[in-house]
């Protein structure tokens, strides 16, 4: 399936779709920018964590009863809760079809008010 806003080669560009002009792509910076530290440091305590978690625990699952890594456990619930909460928190078939007609109405909407704009300007 096609995006919107992807046009092939065989298709002209419509201007009137172009209403933001686009700004040049930003010049490469040097040096350790703020992301990075964040990332480093993000890291470290999620080592620390993993070492200061490493003895076994037992673990009771519906069926079975296994030893693991306490951290490998925490790791796991974690990944399980993130994957429930991101199927339950998911909007519908139907709800994201009517977010999307609301983007729709809501672009058109914006489109025709800055038309009027630079009509009433001229």
């Amino acid at each position: 399936m096609r995006r919107e806003d992807d046009l092939g080669p065989e298709e002209p560009r419509d201007p009137e779709r172009d209403l933001e002009p686009r700004r040049p792509p930003s010049p490469p910076r040097s040096g350790i920018t703020p992301r990075q530290v964040i990332i480093v440091l993000f890291a470290i305590v999620l080592i620390a964590f993993a070492i200061a978690n490493f003895e076994y625990v037992d673990v009771s699952f519906l069926l079975f009863e296994t030893r693991a890594r306490l951290v490998t456990v925490i790791v796991v619930a974690a990944a399980l809760g993130f994957v429930i909460g991101y199927f339950v928190g998911r909007p519908t078939r139907e709800q994201r079809k009517w977010l999307r007609k609301q983007r729709d109405d809501d672009r058109d909407r914006d489109r025709d008010r800055d038309r009027d704009r630079d009509r009433d300007r001229d």
